[in-house]
């Protein structure tokens, strides 16, 4: 009996021994950028399959390249490129500053706000730019830019050619 309690004993160590080692082996990571997104592939085209917020950790599954294929806390997998992430977690103690910059981020521009920047100044924009003397060349510059949109794919291949982003080498 005694001998039986023994290997009984040591089984349980061993077990629990290579239960603490394949721990060691999980990676955490925090989330780094004010704004990142968990996708489904290695690219800025592929699809979103969650947004992630700044100190947001993720357990490391896989790395490839640049790139961490990762799962967040509420289970949700994807790829994520790995300069946006840290293996330090982001320190409590933020200024006023910051705490209103993460407050901000997850908010979005309203359909009204942003039906308006469409159309060029609203009407509040347009009284300060008259109170302040913008001149209208400079409004219709500011309505120029605003309505220029370059395609997905051009800014995949921009980053491709310059070698940014997830493509920095």
């Amino acid at each position: 009996m005694k001998r039986r309690t023994w290997w009984t004993l040591q089984g349980l160590i061993v077990g629990v021994t290579l239960v603490g080692v394949t721990a060691v082996f999980a990676e955490t990571v925090y989330v780094q950028a004010r704004t990142a997104q968990l996708r489904s592939g290695k690219t800025s085209l592929d699809q979103v399959v969650a947004n992630l917020r700044y100190g947001d950790p993720l357990e490391v599954l896989k790395k490839e390249g640049s790139w961490l294929q990762v799962k967040t806390e509420s289970g949700a997998q994807g790829w994520i490129y790995a300069g946006k992430t840290s293996k330090t977690k982001p320190s409590g103690g933020d200024n006023g500053l910051a705490q209103l910059g993460r407050s901000m981020r997850g908010s979005e521009a309203s359909a009204v706000t942003a039906s308006a920047g469409a159309r060029g100044l609203d009407k509040v924009s347009e009284g300060y730019a008259n109170r302040a003397g913008i001149s209208q060349k400079d409004r219709d510059t500011v309505d120029r830019m605003t309505a220029y949109q370059i395609a997905d794919q051009e800014v995949e291949e921009f980053l491709k050619e310059g070698g940014l982003g997830e493509y920095a080498k």
